[in-house]
């Protein structure tokens, strides 16, 4: 995905400024190499960790798949989205591009893509994905019918959710207290991780609680928005404030609940058991923070995918997985969880072609190479020989990282597209993975029975349903308003308190602002999605089972 750490990824990137995308221009010429091959030109965005696309030996094993020469265009995430809306705007793509473009850019900018549909006889291993996995096939497929784009799938190593709530297990036991159960609890423990020097180092350097930094263009992961699962909202894939209750979409943004959850983060906030840098700090301090010095640790709480991508493997042990905390003891609702794993299971528009690209064969041959086995492997987890070890035809096993000063993350993402690759990591392949890339397993275990209490088929907001291209305008239009609206004041009531006297003018500006409008907009999404999944004879609750 960049799955599993989809948004993890996307919020480590360091910035660059943007580049131009020189010889991605809308029907450029055909280019052939001094060898008579095609070149096609692949718009790839990628982790900034990522070494060059060219210095990546799996790479030339595409080149030998498309029988073609790649010329590769490299962009890291954090500095695509401006370079993206240049480039829709002049309608200019790459003859491929790899991670740029979503299921918004389908609805809106249709007219620059390929549409598959009629191209998957000369993509054979796209097909028989989308043959075994129809849930990948029907997020792929437009509103109005047409692929655009070839997904990601990988259900085999994915968890349910990429929110994962660690306390210092270690803390809590020099301090003698018990793992928290209710907001009350953990504010109590908190305030001791404050005050205790739990870490033992003889200075008050503990940060009880941390989080990542939310952006004014709305909630991501690891933000504490995913209390709202102790008072029973699935927080998940949803736009700004969207879940689904029983089949019926709304938006916690102006739900009393919400305000709950402001007020008990307002609560920690003036307890001094908050990071005061929570609502400043980019991705890179946040992470850094949690590591400590050496085997210090410096974070009592926080979210993340496992303990040793946040913690670091020195510290990783010292954590534990909580399970959903009720908001008080004696509450009736019964807690959920945090989902986003079809998000991280199914990615769709991993790849797409320009809609009248030279070298058309080559193209549709690259792209299809990444759904074969092997580019699927290499693709996610880096070179055979360095990365992966092929024990026979799909059978392989993913090796341990041959630089010693990288975790298993740091390496993967070093040597491969990791959660960005298009592929299929699944269709009966033999996988055998390190210890720290299953560390996702145990972390997702314990909210087994939160995940009990949510019916897939009726309570989850399923992620990258498409859109009509007048939907996307209607929601994108809205939500301007909506996000800063939102976005100012939450920031505002953690931090400096109010929400009890400045709610209601606060639901009548988000009102103003065509919320309603929204949730009726992607009512029509959902249902039109679930008659999709009806008529391809998909249950989802059978697939979160299986993934």
């Amino acid at each position: 995905m960049m799955g599993k750490r989809s948004v993890v990824t996307a919020m480590a990137l360091l910035c660059v400024g943007s580049m131009a995308l020189s010889g991605c221009e809308s029907g450029e010429a055909s280019k052939t190499a001094s060898d008579g091959k095609p070149i096609v030109t692949v718009q790839i965005v990628k982790d900034a960790r990522t070494e060059k696309m060219s210095e990546l030996g799996w790479t030339k094993d595409l080149e030998a798949a498309c029988d073609c020469h790649i010329e590769w265009h490299e962009t890291v995430s954090s500095s695509w989205d401006q370079q993206k809306k240049a480039s829709l705007a002049a309608e200019e793509v790459c003859i491929a591009a790899i991670g740029g473009f979503g299921s918004g850019d389908m609805a809106e900018y249709a007219s620059l893509f390929l549409d598959l549909t009629d191209e998957l006889d000369n993509m054979p291993n796209l097909k028989r994905l989308f043959e075994a996995e129809p849930y990948a096939q029907a997020l792929s497929t437009t509103a109005d019918g047409k692929i655009l784009g070839a997904p990601s799938v990988g259900r085999t190593i994915t968890a349910r959710t990429s929110n994962h709530m660690f306390i210092n297990k270690q803390w809590l036991d020099k301090l003698g207290l018990q793992v928290p159960t209710t907001w009350d609890e953990l504010e109590q423990v908190l305030k001791a991780f404050k005050t205790e020097d739990p870490n033992g180092n003889g200075e008050a350097d503990e940060i009880p609680l941390d989080f990542n930094s939310p952006g004014t263009g709305g909630f991501g992961l690891f933000q504490p928005n995913v209390l709202l699962s102790s008072l029973g909202i699935v927080v998940g894939n949803g736009p700004l404030g969207m879940y689904v209750d029983n089949g019926e979409v709304k938006n916690y943004l102006t739900d009393e609940r919400y305000k709950e959850v402001v007020e008990f983060l307002h609560r920690l906030w003036q307890d001094g058991v908050i990071s005061n840098e929570a609502f400043t700090h980019d991705w890179s301090k946040y992470t850094s923070t949690a590591k400590g010095e050496g085997d210090t640790a410096k974070v009592g709480v926080t979210w993340m995918w496992t303990p040793s991508d946040i913690f670091g493997t020195e510290l990783a042990d010292q954590y534990i997985t909580i399970p959903s905390l009720k908001a008080s003891a004696d509450q009736e609702e019964l807690p959920v969880w945090s989902y986003n794993g079809d998000e991280l299971a199914y990615q769709v528009d991993r790849a797409v072609i320009s809609a009248n690209p030279s070298n058309k064969e080559a193209a549709l041959k690259l792209v299809d190479a990444f759904y074969s086995p092997d580019i699927s492997v290499q693709a996610h987890y880096g070179s055979f020989g360095t990365c992966v070890k092929k024990n026979g035809e799909g059978d392989y096993t993913v090796l341990d990282p041959a630089d010693s000063t990288k975790n298993a993350s740091d390496w993967q993402f070093a040597n491969s597209l990791a959660d960005g690759a298009p592929g299929w990591i699944g269709g009966g392949m033999k996988l055998e993975l390190p210890a720290q890339h299953t560390e996702y397993r145990e972390a997702d275990k314990v909210y087994d029975d939160d995940f009990s209490r949510v019916d897939f088929n009726n309570d989850v907001f399923y992620a990258n349903m498409p859109l009509t291209m007048e939907q996307s305008r209607t929601v994108s239009a809205n939500n301007t308003g909506i996000t800063q609206g939102a976005m100012s004041k939450f920031a505002q009531w953690v931090t400096k308190g109010g929400v009890d006297e400045e709610w209601d003018a606060y639901v009548d500006n988000l009102q103003k602002n065509n919320l309603d409008d929204n949730i009726k907009t992607y009512q029509q999404v959902y249902d039109s999605f679930k008659k999709t999944m009806n008529k391809v004879g998909v249950d989802y609750n059978t697939i979160n089972d299986e993934g």
